[in-house]
């Protein structure tokens, strides 16, 4: 499996969010995606209990280390902010989200804030 470009009009739920709670951000970023996930949209697998784990999802044990990823129900993955796009549109925040995404502000999904 390959990383993708994220198309929301192509995302299939269930979508997996794959993240090492050793990572301070993606650990922050799960929390948040858990409190919206009221549908059960979204599956959460935490990569450092299980080594073999991100191999099973296409994703190298360093790049799941670095960054957050997500796999949707075709298989697709998608990595960093393409993840939490995905993740976010699951849930049905894509708007906030994108709007997080505009110049000017940080490049986060929760992230609210002028860029510094």
């Amino acid at each position: 499996m390959s990383k993708t470009t994220f198309d929301p009009g192509k995302l299939q739920a269930p979508v997996t969010v794959l993240y090492d709670s050793n990572n301070a951000a993606s650990l922050h970023e799960v929390e948040f995606l858990k409190s919206r996930n009221k549908d059960g949209k979204l599956v959460f697998v935490e990569l450092s209990a299980s080594v073999d784990s991100a191999g099973e999802f296409g994703v190298g044990d360093a790049a799941a280390k670095q960054q957050l990823h997500a796999r949707d129900a075709s298989g697709e993955v998608f990595a960093g902010n393409d993840a939490l796009y995905a993740a976010h549109t699951a849930i049905g925040l894509a708007s906030w989200f994108e709007m997080c995404r505009l110049p000017g502000f940080l490049s986060v999904g929760t992230g609210i804030g002028p860029k510094r």
